[in-house]
Formats: structure tokens, sequence, C-alpha cells
């Protein structure tokens, strides 16, 4: 009876379901409001695009030869032509081609007006200052038309997106040195327990170091944040309350970690309260991580994470990071991360809540991504992240064997 309960509900609120609890949150958050930022391109990566970048002329501007070769007119077929000139990538003076001509023109090169065909070098023989093509000329072949990249004014890149150094090498072609992205939002990560001591430190036996703390303010940067500040409090309701009430002030999220779960000290749901912070849920139908509180006062947001590693890294991955994109300004969060499809690399089961594995990925001879749990001992196991690339998504009542269709999230370092 006691584990149906602890399925269901969790400090007298029924559990919701993850994809709720996802959209519960991302439904009323929106975009920070501050004034755009005006950044170089090459300070841009990783941030959130807010004005369009569209092409400022039409791409190439001038038909331009795509192989190394000799520009000729089709409507000539197979007669040898006479060689007038020379066209290299950099070459501004471009003669006009006449019947029976050819002019060589290198890769990039501007094709010479009166032709509509560049034949490929090693399918050409010259003698002297003429030259014989083996195969008879196509119109069209390997010239890159005026304009067939894009037209001036299409737009290559549309705001909302999270810029890739593919994305800005494209706004470098388009003449751009600056753009203009959405301001970060500013997190505020607060570690919370009388038996947490700073990671450096040697703990005693009855002591853990504060590496939730740590890992918490790089997911928050790795999805986009600016980390104000992390800090400790220990378990003092007035302390506890202080900290966040300063948080509130300084920070678009307040991520806590620990203090939300049924023991005597844990004080963080009376402290959100307090602080006038609405609730939207206290606990998913998630494992690990089912004590997680969510709400948020006006347009600040807090995040109450539970204190066991697996549980904060998990419940940030899956529920934290889409929240500060919604807040970063990217389009399309809008509900839960879709899984990617593997196959088993190994056996798993999760009961009546969906469950999150660390796992590792590879990709064998096939080219099948095998998705294997990491073995791990509960959600205090904090060893099972290290080296972790993914994170096993398991179904409600599921029975996973090696070799079956595994679902999964992918613990994206750079994106």
């Amino acid at each position: 009876m006691g584990g149906e309960i602890c399925d269901q509900e969790h400090r007298g609120h029924e559990l919701i379901a993850y994809p709720q609890a996802v959209e519960a949150v991302l439904g009323r958050a929106r975009p920070v409001e501050r004034p755009f930022e005006l950044i170089p391109l090459d300070r841009a990566q990783g941030r959130v695009l807010a004005h369009p970048v569209a092409m400022d002329r039409s791409e190439p501007p001038v038909p331009r030869s795509a192989m190394d070769g000799f520009a000729a007119r089709s409507e000539d077929g197979d007669a040898i032509r006479t060689l007038v000139g020379r066209v290299f990538a950099g070459t501004s003076e471009i003669p006009t081609l006449g019947p029976g001509e050819a002019v060589a023109v290198m890769t990039g090169g501007t094709v010479p007006p009166g032709s509509d065909v560049v034949i490929p070098i090693e399918h050409c023989q010259v003698d002297g200052n003429t030259v014989r093509f083996e195969n008879t000329p196509v119109a069209g072949r390997h010239v890159r038309l005026a304009g067939e990249m894009g037209v001036s004014g299409r737009v290559l890149i549309e705001p909302g997106v999270r810029l890739a150094d593919s994305d800005l090498a494209a706004a470098a072609g388009c003449g751009l040195s600056s753009l203009n992205v959405f301001p970060r939002p500013r997190a505020i990560v607060i570690s919370t327990g009388d038996e947490v001591i700073q990671w450096e430190l040697n703990p005693a036996a009855h002591q853990v170091r504060d590496s939730n703390r740590l890992g918490s303010a790089l997911q928050l940067q790795r999805a986009g944040a600016e980390v104000v500040r992390h800090l400790h409090v220990p378990d003092d309701p007035v302390a506890l309350r202080g900290a966040v009430e300063s948080a509130l002030d300084d920070a678009d999220l307040v991520v806590t970690i620990g203090g939300v779960s049924m023991g005597e000290k844990d004080f963080m749901p009376i402290v959100f309260e307090e602080l006038s912070v609405k609730e939207l849920f206290h606990g998913v139908s998630i494992q690990p991580g089912k004590p997680v509180w969510a709400g948020h006062r006006e347009n600040k947001w807090v995040l109450g994470l539970p204190g066991n590693p697996i549980s904060s890294f998990v419940i940030l991955e899956v529920l934290g990071l889409p929240l500060v994109r919604k807040l970063s300004g990217c389009r399309g969060v809008d509900s839960a991360r879709i899984p990617e499809k593997g196959s088993a690399g190994g056996e798993a089961r999760s009961k009546k809540r969906e469950r999150f594995l660390p796992a590792d990925l590879k990709v064998n001879a096939n080219g099948t991504t095998i998705v294997t749990p990491r073995p791990e001992h509960g959600s205090g196991d904090w060893t099972s992240l290290a080296g972790a690339t993914a994170l096993l998504h398991l179904p409600p009542r599921t029975q996973m064997q090696t070799g079956q269709t595994a679902f999964f999230l992918r613990l994206d370092s750079a994106h």
C-alpha cells in the first residue's frame, strides 16, 4: 500500500504526469523582458537570435563556374573553340563570349556573358589557343546561376533560433558583424542541507560534498542561462527565506536543491509560500525526481529540486533546461523533448512512473545507436553520471530487454 501511495502522491499532492508538468511550466513561461543585446558574431554562439538574418544581395550575384574548365556556348555544339581569355575567382573584368569562342574559367569565377555552359578541364583537350571538348556541351552544366542560392532579402535565420557556428558563418556571409539577441535569463542556484559542505573540502562521515550545486549551475549555463551566483544555505527557515527572497530580486530563475521532500527539515515549500511564489505543482510521476516543486511569482520562476544527485540532474535536464530555453526566447519550446530511438544495450525496468537513467551511447557497425544503462545504486549514486552521454527514458510499466527498441535523451554538452 505504501508503494502505491508513493507512486500516486507526494505530501498530499496528487502526482501529475511528466509531460503535463513540462507543459504547465512552458505554457506560462515567456521570454525575459529586458532589452535585446547587440553582440559581435564571434561572441554570439549559443545565444538566441532576436531579429531575422536576411541576405543583403542575391547569391551568387552573377553566374559563376562550379568547376575549373572552359566556358562556352552550347549552341556551337562540338566545334573547336578559340580561347579568348582567362577568368579567375577574383577577376573583375570579364570578356564577352562570341560564336566559336571559349574562356578558361576557374571555380568561383564569373561565367562570361554569352556563354551558358562550363566544360570541366578534365574533359577538354587544349592545343595552343584552341580547345576541343570530349563531350557535347549541354546548356547549364556546371554553371551556378545568379540568385540560385537566394535573392536579396531572403531570410536565412528566423528569430528564436539558438545560434550555432554554422548560423554565424551564414550571418557573416550576409555582411553582418553583430546580431541582436535575446537577453540570457539570470539564474541563481541555492543548495540546502546541514550535511552539505563545499566540494573541495574533506567531509566527515555524516557530510556530503556540494557537487549538486556546481553541476546544476553548469547545466543551466549549458542551456543558455547566465548564472549570477550559486550558494549554500543550511536548513534554517529564516536563512533560507532570506536567500530565496534575495535571489528572486536578482534572477529570472531560482533553482533550489533539497528541502522539498517529506522530512522535518524540508522547509522549501513553506518558504516559497511565504514569499508569494504561486505553486504550479509539487510532485511529478517520474523516477527519480518525484518531489520536484515548481512555481512562479509573476515572471520570476522557482524550481525546487530534490537533493539526491541523480534526481536533481534529471529534473533539471528534462524540465529546467526547456524552461531556460523558453525564457531565452527559443522558439518551438512548448512541450517535453521527443526522445530519440535506439536499441537497448542492457536490461532496465520502470514501475508506475516514467523513469530516466544515465546511459552510454555508441553506434554499431550497422549504424544503430546502442543505449546501455549505466550501473547505478539509486538516485544518490552520483558516480553513474560520470561519462554518461544520454538519459535512457522508460515509459511507465516497461520491462526493457537487450536488443529491444530503447528511447533516450541525448546529453548535448554544446547545443
